[in-house]
């Protein structure tokens, strides 16, 4: 609910002042609903999951401006490779809420993406010390993936974090197979 209503607000102020980023803003919107509302039981291209989270960053940027930035490293990596919905989209939902939005300076939120041998590997990192206190979080959408690379792959996946003294870390490694029964 606050990233809907925190990108309505963004996409508002800008209709009269940019109505072409407005208009682009609201199709963005609309990409990240439509791949809410889909079958959880699909499979979407590493390709496609990459630009809903770019899209997803982009309504950010829109709010946060210069505080948001982002570090996109992605090595060698078969696009096409078939991967559950909603894997990096809600890590990096996280990733502002509690490592960017609370910090008056903002921060970077670094993203990772690899394959190594027949596992993808994908890391998404974000700022922590020195910041204001901000909502804890209750860990949904950490447990919510993890219940869904159980589903998915059963013990071949696995999802990791690590917090350091100035950063929290979640990796996700999945097979690039799945695995069939």
């Amino acid at each position: 609910p606050h990233f809907l209503f925190n990108s309505l607000n963004a996409v508002l102020s800008l209709i009269r002042a940019r109505p072409q980023q407005a208009e682009e803003a609201l199709e963005s919107l609309s990409d990240l609903f439509r791949a809410a509302m889909r079958d959880p039981g699909e499979m979407v291209s590493l390709a496609d999951e990459i630009e809903l989270s770019r899209q997803y960053l982009a309504l950010e940027a829109l709010r946060l401006g210069d505080r948001l930035a982002v570090d996109w490293k992605i090595g060698p990596v078969l696009m096409s490779l078939p991967i559950p919905p909603l894997m990096l989209q809600p890590l990096l939902e996280n990733a502002v809420y509690h490592g960017i939005e609370p910090s008056p300076e903002g921060g970077v939120v670094r993203i990772a993406i690899e394959q190594k041998g027949e596992e993808l590997h994908m890391a998404i990192a974000n700022p922590t010390a020195g910041q204001v206190q901000h909502a804890a979080g209750n860990q949904i959408a950490v447990a919510n993936i993890r219940e869904r690379l159980a589903l998915y792959y059963d013990l071949e996946a696995r999802l990791e974090i690590e917090v350091g003294d100035h950063t929290y870390e979640v990796r996700i490694v999945l097979p690039c197979q799945r695995k069939t029964t």
